[in-house]
């Protein structure tokens, strides 16, 4: 049951009698972004701990101009002294805390937690973020049921098909507000996004975009706001564009590996002042707080990297919200964003995910049976042998346990990739949203010929261009590229139609024949033209190779000399192959 909560006229949650002294213990559904969800614990009477699930959100907290008591930032790198100093300057204690800086936090708090309140942010991360940041997710979901009063708020909520136990028996409430204005949502599918991206860009630097503003009058985009979940891609559309320092801003997580990728350029704050073109990853897709008066979203999509992947009715419509409205900015293209998207046939069928999850199911009934029977020893070196990152199991405490909600990640992950399984499957996605219209409208003609000429490029165009330009950066994004340059002739790959499946399969069949002609040898004998065909064509079909077998392939052998030669054979000539010494061992 949800206890609804009439938004009314109120501009903010903290206007509302519900939330005069906090949020209410349970899940809170906000339903729309920007209406201060955080502002109500930093700013009641309350002692708070608001948990964040990036450090810039947690700096997003602390920077807001309208708190009433000082935050006290705790995330890697701060240490115990700093908060006993805040503790003792302050009688009204708020403190935003990531959630691998939580048990530390709480270890400092000793058993002193009576009458403090928690909020979780943005809580529909904790399932979202399951497959990479497990541990810190599990101990923070353990350490606040330590409290009396919690709450799990989001805009864009768990859906109770995968909320867990813990999850559904809190109390729920739905804020509703008068209907907002729609957000039109521009996609295109793009056949190489990262070059059609950068391609975007460009028009944007040189020719300009200019786009019908919330008031339907042509006005002209002055800064982009692009969300890409991978640094790699990023980095390849910068050195695409050869953009300099200043005129690119990208906000990432503070990795060894996201400074090594991108070099020269910084990682930026989100708070740090914007740019013309600025980047966001995954870290900055939640919750932070961007300002600008002609600003444009643009969400970039690409299935073959499934990390930059976005659920429409969470992220998309956090994306959404990012940029904020105050006295200061409104964003004339408020009610405007561009889907950057490919898409990828095959994803996993509902059949075939249904056998994966039956298979984890079944490893994690037989892990569980051996722990059971295990000695200290023996279960030291099972937990050491086992994937966690791939079973529905956690470690907790040195002991396997079943992990419910790993289980609905699962799912739910699925249900992304069969979004982008192709375009009606993402308008299917996308018309069970309340918050986005895709009415075509006459005056977007021109945008949407724009962002066609921008984006749309054939695979043939793009595998030209490599042959002719090899480049690393080509082969991160299409690693059979490399292939396709060093077994194909660009006759064949014309005779394939320049199609990814074809080429990829001639490939494998160049690579097999290696195969072959390891079967057939001789060491010194002669084998005539006749002969080896016939040798070929048996190894051909044991091997399952789809070229036509023919005797001169045998001159591509890798692992042994092979030389033309002809016999006289009852003084008739016989042509066909001598082969030789092998090259290595095999």
């Amino acid at each position: 049951m949800e206890n609804i909560i009439n938004g009314g006229n109120a501009r903010y949650l903290s206007e509302l009698p519900d939330f005069k002294d906090g949020l209410p213990h349970g899940i809170v559904n906000k339903t729309k972004t920007d209406v201060g969800g955080t502002y109500v614990a930093a700013n009641c009477r309350s002692n708070y701990i608001i948990v964040c699930p990036f450090r810039d959100l947690v700096d997003s907290i602390a920077a807001d101009k309208n708190n009433k008591y000082d935050v006290f930032k705790c995330y890697g790198g701060v240490k115990e002294y700093q908060f006993r100093k805040y503790i003792k300057e302050h009688n009204i204690y708020k403190i935003a805390v990531t959630y691998d800086s939580l048990d530390k936090l709480l270890k400092w708090m000793g058993n002193n937690i009576d009458g403090w309140k928690v909020l979780i942010d943005e809580y529909h991360l904790i399932l979202e973020d399951m497959d990479y940041r497990e541990s810190a997710i599990v101990r923070m979901c353990c350490s606040i049921q330590k409290f009396k009063h919690y709450t799990f708020l989001s805009a864009t909520p768990i859906d109770e098909d995968y909320e867990i136990d813990f999850l559904k028996k809190l109390p729920h409430y739905k804020v509703v507000w008068p209907q907002g204005i729609p957000i039109i949502v521009r996609k295109i599918k793009a056949t190489c996004l990262p070059h059609g991206l950068a391609r975007l860009i460009r028009i944007f630097k040189e020719e300009g975009i200019y786009l019908p503003d919330i008031c339907g009058e042509r006005k002209k985009v002055e800064q982009l706001f692009i969300f890409l979940n991978s640094v790699t891609t990023i980095k390849q559309v910068i050195d695409t564009l050869e953009l300099e320092e200043d005129e690119v801003k990208v906000c990432c997580a503070q990795r060894q590996r996201n400074r090594l990728i991108l070099g020269r350029f910084k990682r930026e704050s989100a708070i740090t002042p914007n740019k013309r073109i600025n980047f966001f990853t995954k870290k900055s897709f939640q919750g932070c707080n961007l300002f600008s008066n002609n600003g444009l979203i643009i969400v970039a999509s690409d299935v073959h990297r499934t990390q930059t992947l976005v659920d429409i009715s969470t992220t998309m419509e956090q994306i959404s919200g990012r940029l904020r409205e105050n006295d200061e900015y409104h964003n004339i293209f408020r009610n405007t964003m561009v889907h950057i998207f490919s898409t990828n046939n095959s994803v996993l069928s509902q059949a075939e995910f249904k056998a994966e999850m039956n298979r984890k199911e079944d490893a994690a009934v037989r892990l569980l049976s051996l722990q059971k029977k295990a000695d200290e020893n023996e279960l030291k070196a099972l937990i050491k042998r086992v994937n966690i990152e791939n079973d529905i199991l956690s470690i907790e405490e040195g002991r396997l346990v079943r992990n419910e909600l790993k289980k609905k990640a699962f799912i739910r992950k699925q249900k992304i990739r069969e979004a982008y399984k192709d375009g009606i499957n993402l308008r299917a996605a996308y018309n069970k949203s309340e918050k986005f219209v895709q009415a075509k409208q006459e005056y977007w003609d021109e945008f949407d010929l724009l962002l066609a000429r921008a984006i749309t490029i054939s695979y043939e165009q793009l595998l030209r261009d490599y042959l002719e330009h090899p480049s690393e950066q080509y082969e991160i994004e299409y690693p059979e590229f490399k292939d396709f340059k060093c077994y194909l002739k660009e006759t064949e790959m014309n005779s394939c139609r320049w199609n990814k499946e074809k080429m990829m399969q001639k490939v494998e069949d160049k690579k097999k024949l290696q195969q072959a002609f390891r079967a057939i040898y001789q060491r010194g004998a002669f084998i005539s033209n006749k002969e080896m065909r016939r040798l070929l064509t048996e190894q051909f079909n044991r091997l399952g190779i789809k070229l036509s077998p023919k005797s001169t392939q045998i001159l591509n052998c890798d692992i042994y000399h092979v030389e033309k030669h002809c016999h006289y054979i009852n003084k008739k000539r016989v042509d066909g192959y001598e082969l030789g010494d092998m090259l290595f061992n095999f």
